[in-house]
């Protein structure tokens, strides 16, 4: 189950990093916001951020672009499209229905172990 829920949710925390960013933003960048924000017992794995960015940059979601360094070699940094912004409120209104609904199932129980 949490494979499931994060991949599900992978895609979403990735738009909304990149859509909170006042400039485009590279992939180290988002990964390390993500990394930051992380609660206590989830992380999310640097490993499939760049292939995930690639995927969603097919799927027209993502624009990327070279962005020079002062550090280094250039940087491919991300902004969202017409269409991302477009998926992106879809997924998080569709979140927020799924959340209410599992807080109004769940309640106050604790899961048995």
């Amino acid at each position: 189950m949490e494979r499931d829920l994060s991949v599900g949710t992978a895609w979403l925390v990735v738009l909304a990093v990149i859509a909170k960013s006042d400039e485009p933003i590279h992939g180290y960048e988002i990964g390390r916001r993500l990394s930051d924000e992380a609660p206590t017992g989830l992380s999310f794995k640097q490993g499939t951020l760049y292939p995930m960015l690639r995927a969603m940059e097919s799927e027209g979601l993502v624009r990327s672009s070279l962005t020079p360094s002062t550090e280094g070699p250039a940087r491919k940094c991300y902004v969202l499209t017409a269409d991302g912004r477009r998926v992106l409120a879809a997924w998080v209104n569709t979140w927020r229905c799924a959340s209410r609904w599992l807080n109004r199932i769940i309640g106050g129980s604790h899961a048995t172990e």
